[in-house]
């Protein structure tokens, strides 16, 4: 079994997080989801910057999990200046396909977006306006920009048809699956 590996990048409040959940559940059993949030906010609790320690924890992660047979998402800002050494490298060194979508949406869109969410109590627009990275793509082969105004199935629909059929992790014996 070939293991994908899909990497979901976008500006805050693009959907990404949605977005990487749901093709999760879609893709099945042995499909791990590694949000960058969640390893840089919750596990390293790191700020955001070059050089930083989650830069290579995310990469680690996605290698470690697609050595043991999981398909893996990576999904997150990801801003190119500081993630896309890493990640060119991971996509790169990977042998199995590898998807790469960047989710365009508009600095208005995002804002608006960003209003409904209990984030933004603590973090006001002017903070979105300075984190805010217009096309900021990978340059990769293959490197796919989804239209930020589609609703959240619509764009699950557009990742499942460039991703294909997937193959699910074979079940480990009874008792080790919760």
């Amino acid at each position: 079994m070939s293991q994908h590996l899909v990497v979901i990048r976008g500006n805050s409040g693009s959907g990404r997080t949605t977005l990487a959940h749901d093709l999760q559940l879609a893709m099945g059993r042995g499909t791990a989801n590694i949000g960058q949030d969640h390893l840089r906010r919750v596990v390293l609790r790191e700020q955001d910057r070059p050089n930083g320690d989650n830069i290579g924890l995310i990469a680690h992660t996605a290698r470690y999990c697609l050595d043991i047979g999981y398909h893996v998402i990576v999904e997150g800002i990801l801003h190119s200046g500081h993630y896309g050494p890493e990640l060119c490298d991971l996509i790169g060194q990977h042998d199995g396909p590898a998807h790469v979508f960047y989710l365009d949406t508009s600095l208005e869109e995002t804002l608006r977006r960003h209003a409904g969410r209990p984030m933004a109590a603590e973090v006001g627009p002017d903070r979105l306006r300075e984190w805010y990275r217009e096309r900021d793509l990978l340059g990769v082969t293959g490197e796919i920009a989804v239209d930020g105004n589609l609703g959240p199935q619509e764009t699950l629909r557009v990742l499942r048809r460039h991703i294909g059929p997937v193959t699910a992790r074979p079940e480990v014996p009874d008792g080790l699956f919760l």
